[in-house]
């Protein structure tokens, strides 16, 4: 039996239009829905399903509610919790596995980098620059970068008088 009245109230949440014809267009599809299943309670479930995944994909007639009831009947979802099987199945078949004939590559997480890491680190970067100490290291990094900041305008306009950019790009003459 149908349970016009939860499905009714459905309807008025999904935002669906209203018609002369809604109730008739509701009572078709429930039939259907009820040829289909094996109990009147599954169709009255189906119907409501169908009517929640329009709302959800924009749908704003019974057209969309009817197109999702025979798209889960046809694939040979009868029940609830069919549909939801279905549902997951064709959502994961929609998402792209790869792009341009290139499979996708996931990011991974931003790593959290421990102290101990980090100290660790340091050590490996001064001993492949020649420094015993990090601290020798960072000291001396600083110090250059310093340098190539107080002597940047001077090299800037050097870069210039030679014809290139600021990024070290040759710069086009025209005659």
């Amino acid at each position: 039996m149908l349970n016009q009245k939860k499905v009714v109230i459905e309807w008025e949440k999904a935002g669906l239009k209203k018609s002369g014809f809604m109730f008739q267009d509701i009572t078709e599809m429930y039939e259907l829905a009820e040829r289909n299943t094996e109990s009147t309670e599954e169709a009255n479930k189906l119907l409501i399903l169908a009517i929640r995944a329009a709302a959800k994909n924009g749908g704003k007639s019974a057209l969309a509610v009817e197109n999702n009831l025979t798209k889960w009947i046809n694939a040979g979802a009868t029940t609830a919790t069919e549909v939801g099987e279905y549902e997951k199945q064709s959502q994961q078949l929609q998402q792209p596995r790869q792009r341009f004939g290139q499979p996708l590559r996931n990011e991974s997480p931003v790593a959290k980098f421990t102290p101990e890491q980090m100290a660790e680190q340091s050590k490996r970067l001064a001993k492949e620059d020649g420094f015993d100490d990090p601290e020798e290291w960072t000291k001396a990094a600083m110090e250059t970068f310093r340098q190539l900041r107080a002597t940047r305008t001077e090299r800037m306009a050097k870069k210039s008088e030679q014809g290139l950019t600021a990024t070290g790009r040759s710069v086009i003459r025209r005659f």
